[in-house]
């Protein structure tokens, strides 16, 4: 038959105390082996259900099932203590889980935002190269260095024999032997033009 009483004292280094019965009983004896969760310690005041053993002609408790998982001795809070250490445990799991999804989120935007600016700004920079002035004069400029351009190169080689400068920079540019560049800065006939 089960009794029902409440843990009066608990001595944890040596792992055993006793339990006042509600049936007015002698305090029974026990054992944490007896307890079924032996990691979490029985706290003074908690409510049990056991069966008693009289081996050895002693009694003592086996067959303990705890009724209440928390303690029954509030601390100032006004909340329990295995209450408290519950609380406590959660906010740590919890703040664990913050600081791994901050990290995830932060390794996220460190590479996903730098690859999308760099795929806009470098399409902004194609459109921009496309129709800015710049470019259409170096498109102008490359034209007129092209061999198939009006100039040919027909053995002049001088800049008194130049009608203009583009012909000059033509000549400079794809004629041998031309004597236009006197100081070797890449613009033909500087005096003259």
């Amino acid at each position: 038959m089960f009794i029902e009483g409440i843990v009066k004292t608990y001595n944890a280094d040596r792992g055993f105390g006793f339990i006042q019965c509600d049936d007015k009983r002698k305090d029974i004896f026990f054992h944490i082996s007896d307890f079924p969760n032996k990691h979490q310690p029985p706290q003074i005041g908690e409510r049990l259900k056991f069966y008693v053993d009289h081996n050895n002609g002693k009694p003592r408790a086996k067959n303990i099932v705890r009724l209440e998982m928390k303690s029954v001795t509030p601390d100032n809070s006004g909340r329990s203590q295995s209450t408290k250490r519950m609380a406590q445990k959660n906010k740590g799991f919890n703040l664990v889980n913050f600081f791994i999804g901050a990290a995830i989120v932060a390794i996220f935007i460190s590479v996903f935002v730098p690859f999308v600016s760099g795929i806009y700004t470098r399409e902004k920079l194609k459109r921009e190269s496309v129709n800015s002035p710049e470019s259409m004069r170096i498109s102008s400029k490359s034209s007129s260095n092209n061999p198939t351009s009006n100039y040919r190169c027909d053995g002049r080689t001088h800049c008194s024999q130049m009608k203009s400068y583009e012909e000059a920079v033509y000549f400079i540019n794809n004629c041998p032997g031309t004597e236009m560049d006197g100081d070797g800065d890449g613009e033909p006939c500087e005096r003259q033009f």
